[in-house]
C-alpha cells in the first residue's frame, strides 16, 4: 500500500538555527549560516552571526540572532534581528574552508535598474469609456 502524506509540505532543508548554534563554540560568533530558500539565486545570499540569544521559554526552537545579512550579493549597511524565522528547518553552516570562496563576489556586470513609469493604464473592464 502506498503511502499517503496529508498536510502541507515544506520545501525547507536543512536545521533550525539553534540546532546549529547551540552546539558551536560562543554559539558561532563570526561563522557564516546560509539559508536553502535562497541558494535559489545566482548572488550569494548568506548570514554572518553577530550576536547570539538563547530563548527561555516554552519554544526552545526560536533564538534571537543579530545577523550581518548579505542579499543577493548587496551588503545590508546596519546589523538585522532575526527571530520570527529562526525556527524553520531551513539553514546550514559554511565549513570554514568554504566561506573565503562563497563570501567574495566579483559582481562584474550590474544590471541597470529598472525604472517603472509613474502611470499605467487601466485594464479594459475598468476604463471608462
Amino acid at each position: 500500500m502506498p503511502i499517503k502524506y496529508i498536510g502541507r509540505t515544506t520545501d525547507f532543508k536543512g536545521k533550525t538555527l539553534w540546532e546549529i548554534l547551540g552546539n558551536l563554540k560562543n554559539f558561532g560568533v563570526g561563522r557564516i549560516v546560509v539559508r536553502s530558500m535562497f541558494e535559489r539565486y545566482p548572488e550569494p545570499s548568506y548570514m554572518k552571526i553577530l550576536k547570539v540569544e538563547p530563548v527561555t521559554h516554552e519554544d526552545c526552537r526560536k533564538v534571537r540572532v543579530l545577523i550581518e545579512r548579505v542579499f543577493r550579493g548587496r551588503k545590508y549597511p546596519k546589523p538585522v534581528g532575526l527571530y520570527s524565522v529562526s525556527y524553520k528547518a531551513d539553514y546550514r553552516l559554511l565549513h570554514k574552508d568554504e566561506e573565503a570562496d562563497y563570501c567574495s563576489f566579483d559582481p562584474g556586470e550590474e544590471k541597470p535598474e529598472r525604472i517603472l513609469p509613474r502611470t499605467a493604464l487601466f485594464p479594459p473592464l475598468f476604463r471608462v469609456s
